[in-house]
C-alpha cells in the first residue's frame, strides 16, 4: 500500500470514529505540524498550544469533517489559522506596515549542515539570499522548495489563486538570481 492510500485509509477510519487512526494521524503529522508552526512564531509552547487546538478541534468536529484531498496541506492551513488567531491577540508577531505575521525561515535541517565547514557556507550564502526576500517570498519559497507544496495547496495556504502563487514563486526566484550574480554575495 502505497503512502499515500494509507494516509487516506486512516482519515476514513478516523472519520468513522477509529481513535487509533486519530492517534496515528496525530504521530504522522506533529513533527512537520511542529516544525511548520515555528516559522511564524519561536514561541514553542504557542505553536505546541496550537497544534493541539488543531487537533481537538479535529477529534471534536470529526463527524462533520469532509474528504480532504491533501490531509497534510488541510492540517497546515488549520494550524496557521489557529496560529493567526493567535497572533490576532498579541502585536508583537506583526509587521508593522502589513498587519499581518511574519513567516520567519529557519531551517532545521541547517545544524547538521553547519557540522561542515564547506556546507556551512553555502548555508550562510542562502540565508543571506533569504533575508533579502519579503516575508510572502519567503514562505512561499518554503512551501514549494521544502515542503514540495503544489501551486493549488500553497494558494490555499497563503489565501491567493493558482496565477498569483506562481507569479511570486517566479519573482521570488528571479530575485535569487538576480542577487546570486550580485559579488556582495558571491564572495565573504
Amino acid at each position: 500500500m502505497s503512502d499515500q492510500m494509507h494516509i487516506d485509509s486512516l482519515w476514513k477510519r478516523f472519520l468513522k470514529g477509529d481513535d487509533r487512526a486519530y492517534t496515528e494521524l496525530y504521530n504522522l503529522y506533529i513533527d512537520d505540524l511542529f516544525a511548520y508552526g515555528v516559522h511564524f512564531t519561536t514561541n514553542r509552547e504557542s505553536v505546541k498550544d496550537c497544534i493541539q487546538e488543531v487537533f481537538i478541534s479535529l477529534y471534536k468536529d470529526r463527524s462533520k469533517q469532509r474528504k480532504v484531498n491533501n490531509i497534510k496541506s488541510y492540517l497546515f492551513v488549520s494550524l496557521k489559522n489557529e496560529l493567526f488567531d493567535l497572533f490576532k491577540k498579541s502585536v508583537e508577531y506583526y509587521q508593522i506596515e502589513t498587519i499581518e505575521p511574519v513567516f520567519q525561515t529557519e531551517y532545521s535541517v541547517e545544524d547538521q549542515y553547519l557540522k561542515n565547514e564547506a556546507a556551512s557556507n553555502n548555508v550562510a550564502r542562502v540565508k543571506k539570499l533569504l533575508q533579502v526576500l519579503s516575508p510572502k517570498q519567503n514562505e512561499v519559497i518554503y512551501y514549494r522548495y521544502v515542503e514540495e507544496m503544489s501551486y493549488d495547496e500553497i494558494g490555499e495556504l497563503m489565501h491567493m489563486n493558482n496565477q498569483s502563487v506562481r507569479n511570486l514563486v517566479h519573482r521570488s526566484i528571479l530575485k535569487i538570481r538576480e542577487l546570486m550574480h550580485n559579488d556582495i554575495f558571491v564572495r565573504f
